[in-house]
C-alpha cells in the first residue's frame, strides 16, 4: 500500500504546476460531493423540518397570547370571559411544553464551548485556531408591526426560542476534518449547521471556518 501511495505521489510530482491544479480541483470536487452526501444535505432536510415545526408552533402562540392579551385588558367579566381567559392560558401553556420539548434535543449553550474545543485535543489531528461566541438571537424574531405594538403595550409575553451562535476555526486533513465533523452529529445533543468554509492553504492541510448555532428557551450568553 505504501508503494502504491509512493507511486501515485511521484506522478504527481512529474506533472506541471497546471496539471497538478487541475488534479487538486477534482479532488476537492469530489470531496465537496462527499461531504454534501454523507453530511451536509441530510442535515439540512432535517433542520428544515425542525425549524418549520418551530415556526408553526410559534405562530400559533402568537394568536393565542393576542387572544389571551386582548381578554385580558377587556372590560368583560362574565363567566364565558373568564372561562375563555382559562382556556386560552391552558392552551398556551401546552404550546409553550411543545416548543420545549422541541428544544430538548438541542445541546444547552453553557456547554457548546467546552465541547467543541474538548473534541481537538482526541487525537491531536485538528489544531484550534479560533472559538468564539457570536451572540444571542430570537429564533423568530418580532416585525416591525409587532414590536411597536410590544413597546405601546410595555410587556410582551410570547415565549421564545432564542439561536446562541459560535464560529470555530480550525486546520487540519480533509478526512480528519470530516470525522470530526461525523463525531459531532453522532452526538446525543444537536445543533444546526449555519456555515461551512473549507480552504486548502498548504496541501493536505486546510483552514476549516464552520459557523453553528444551537436553540434553547434561555436568553443567556454561552461563555467561551
Amino acid at each position: 500500500m505504501k508503494a502504491r501511495i509512493q507511486q501515485l505521489a511521484e506522478r504527481f510530482d512529474a506533472l506541471s504546476l497546471r496539471e497538478r491544479a487541475l488534479v487538486l480541483l477534482a479532488i476537492l470536487v469530489v470531496m465537496y460531493m462527499l461531504w454534501d452526501a454523507v453530511l451536509m444535505s441530510p442535515e439540512h432536510v432535517r433542520q428544515k423540518q425542525r425549524v418549520g415545526q418551530m415556526y408553526q408552533l410559534n405562530e400559533r402562540m402568537v394568536v393565542v397570547d393576542t387572544q389571551l392579551q386582548t381578554l385580558t385588558v377587556s372590560l368583560g367579566d362574565s363567566e364565558v370571559h373568564r372561562q375563555r381567559i382559562v382556556e386560552l392560558r391552558e392552551a398556551l401553556r401546552g404550546l409553550a411544553s411543545q416548543q420545549a420539548a422541541l428544544t430538548v434535543e438541542f445541546i444547552r449553550p453553557q456547554q457548546m464551548a467546552g465541547v467543541l474545543r474538548d473534541m481537538f485535543g482526541v487525537d491531536g489531528k485538528l489544531t484550534l485556531l479560533k472559538l468564539e461566541s457570536l451572540g444571542v438571537q430570537p429564533l423568530f424574531p418580532l416585525s416591525k408591526n409587532e414590536n411597536e405594538q410590544a413597546v405601546a403595550a410595555e410587556k410582551y409575553e410570547q415565549p421564545g426560542i432564542y439561536k446562541h451562535g459560535m464560529q470555530v476555526i480550525f486546520e487540519g486533513d480533509y478526512f480528519a476534518t470530516l470525522q470530526y465533523l461525523q463525531v459531532l452529529e453522532s452526538m446525543p445533543w444537536h445543533f444546526y449547521w449555519d456555515q461551512l468554509d473549507y480552504r486548502v492553504e498548504d496541501y493536505p492541510r486546510a483552514r476549516v471556518s464552520i459557523t453553528i448555532h444551537t436553540l434553547s428557551l434561555e436568553e443567556g450568553w454561552i461563555g467561551v
